[in-house]
């Protein structure tokens, strides 16, 4: 039923805790893939050493995560894909409530689940599974996008003929994926029971808040859904994809070393939002960034999004 991808790099401290959260699950009809993408440390041999042939290990050159799940899709077998991060885990009935949704529900092709940092708040005992189908998801998407790479399944099958992980992204690279099930057709069902530990405790992680502007979704995703927005006949979408260019480009277009590559992707919106408009018509130069910060344009964003362009 479910391939679990995991990619490891460096994560030594937390791998034994992932991998004995996925062992430890009520439902058994899994394998776990280990993608080791060019790590540094051993905890690959400690891997071999606790588990054993219950895990398959996969090496490979340092490529990054993108790279490193695609290879964990290519050599999977089972229906569904569980992705998760090696210093994240789940809770025992989190496999066991996606197998709920797909038995009851026809055309699977994304499920979330709900996730917390906090390890208290996790699911351990058996509990009614709440979940709903995310109708009209590109309409709520710019609220929220749901999906924790962490605590998503998907349909195997939208990888045989689709792209997978698009390697050159550095930001946003799983939304991109998840963002394409859907509007290919795949129905997405959200279960609100906390089944994943969302970890925060690696200090060594990238920590950087913003990615060049040629390595985000933001920065091609007009590019990329050229063909796919050429063909839709889905308005929600089509808006969609304009509200998160205005959503996630202002970091840059108030930054003076990439206000101009923002302003040309600012410029191909296709469907836009007059109000929207109006924040990039201000000035750029750090007197007015002084005194509209980025966290006060983020907020009049999501009122324009949520409440007047809903």
């Amino acid at each position: 039923m479910f391939s679990v991808v995991i990619t490891y790099y460096n994560k030594k401290e937390y791998i034994e805790r992932c991998i004995s959260s996925v062992l430890d699950q009520n439902y058994k009809n899994f394998e776990i893939i280990l993608v080791n993408d060019g790590s540094k440390d051993d905890g690959v041999d400690l891997v071999q050493e606790k588990f054993g042939d219950r895990v398959k290990i996969i090496t490979q050159k340092n490529g990054g995560v993108s790279s490193a799940r695609n290879t964990g899709i290519l050599n999977s077998q089972y229906g569904y894909i569980a992705f998760l991060d090696a210093d994240d885990y789940w809770s025992p009935w989190y496999l066991e409530s996606a197998k709920t949704v797909i038995d009851k529900e026809q055309n699977v092709g994304i499920i979330g689940a709900h996730y917390t940092r906090d390890k208290l708040l996790i699911q351990k005992n058996e509990s009614e599974i709440k979940y709903y189908e995310v109708k009209n998801y590109f309409k709520t998407a710019i609220n929220n996008t749901l999906f924790l790479t962490s605590a998503t399944i998907v349909k195997k099958d939208f990888f045989d003929h689709n792209d997978a992980f698009n390697t050159n992204l550095k930001s946003g690279e799983d939304l991109d994926v998840w963002f394409r099930i859907i509007e290919n057709g795949g129905k997405a069902f959200y279960i609100e029971n906390s089944l994943v530990y969302y970890s925060d405790e690696d200090h060594h992680q990238i920590t950087s808040i913003y990615t060049d502007l040629d390595r985000t979704l933001v920065g091609n995703i007009q590019t990329l859904y050229k063909e796919l927005l050429s063909k839709s006949g889905n308005r929600d979408f089509q808006e969609f994809v304009s509200k998160y260019v205005y959503f996630n480009i202002y970091p840059y277009y108030f930054d003076q070393k990439t206000n101009s590559q923002a302003k040309s992707i600012l410029q191909q919106i296709k469907i836009r939002f007059s109000l929207a408009d109006y924040l990039f018509a201000m000035p750029t130069h750090n007197f007015f960034q002084k005194i509209i910060k980025h966290k006060y344009k983020r907020l009049y964003f999501k009122f324009l999004f949520r409440y007047i362009y809903k």
